[in-house]
């Protein structure tokens, strides 16, 4: 897909996730948010935005062709500042060489399936109050960072041109055997707003370092042997916490 219409998607996400916010935040601030479900258990993790890739051939944004990132996970809230989780994502990345000093006249694209697990460490306290009030009032926006290690499964192709894979005529041979697996090292910064007790938003960067040079299909034998292709994307995440209702304490209220 072209650089301009991902530049869109992500405006259009990054506006809807502001518009979502927005409302929330005042629907937050009328209702104090006073809630009465602890900050720990299962959360369901979704999420979706755009990919670019730091390698051998593109080591910038301009020579980038933006891929869709797709993600599904979960984490468990240990405490209301740690959690650990784990994630599947499909990134498909993608870039034109631009470099006049080497001129390889070459394009690639990598289906790239990442698997990853994560420890995350809220920069606040997911409760906003304190004493006696801190356990029924939670923050609207709480940041945080999370790392973890994983591994990534790649399938790369490298064309002649500037152009889409799709009308290539002539593709470069592989330089290895692929699908290939490689080393993967994730570490984000993200701000989750709290809609409700069951449903929260997230945006969130995250950088990928691989332990591979072959997401491009170039190597160290055509690029820079001492340097390794890395990864970032650009999301925004849907967060669900079911919610299990006490029954003892149901029934007390409802007489």
């Amino acid at each position: 897909m072209c650089r301009s219409c991902f530049n869109l998607i992500l405006i259009t996400i990054f506006a809807i996730s502001f518009s979502l916010s927005a409302s929330a935040q005042s629907l937050f601030s009328r209702q104090q948010g006073i809630s009465n479900v602890p900050e720990r258990g299962l959360v369901i993790v979704a999420g979706g935005g755009i990919a670019a890739i730091k390698s051998d051939i593109c080591g910038s944004w301009g020579c980038n062709n933006f891929g869709p990132n797709v993600s599904v996970g979960a984490l468990y809230k240990l405490t209301p500042y740690v959690g650990v989780g784990g994630s599947i994502d499909y990134n498909r990345l993608g870039a034109t060489e631009k470099d006049p000093s080497r001129s390889l006249n070459i394009t690639f694209q990598s289906e790239v399936i990442e698997v990853s697990a994560t420890a995350v460490l809220n920069l606040l306290d997911s409760y906003a109050g304190s004493a006696n009030y801190r356990s029924s009032r939670k923050r609207f926006l709480v940041p945080y960072i999370r790392a973890g290690i994983g591994f990534v499964y790649y399938t790369p192709t490298s064309f002649p041109g500037d152009g889409d894979l799709n009308d290539s005529q002539i593709t470069y041979d592989p330089l290895r055997k692929y699908p290939a697996i490689a080393a993967v090292v994730p570490v984000a910064g993200g701000l989750r707003f709290r809609l409700n007790d069951e449903v929260s938003l997230a945006g969130e960067l995250i950088y990928h370092v691989t332990t591979t040079d072959y997401l491009d299909n170039i190597g160290g034998s055509i690029g820079n042997p001492g340097n390794k292709d890395h990864y970032g994307v650009a999301a925004i995440k849907v967060m669900y916490t079911p919610v299990v209702k006490n029954k003892i304490f149901s029934r007390k209220y409802e007489r």
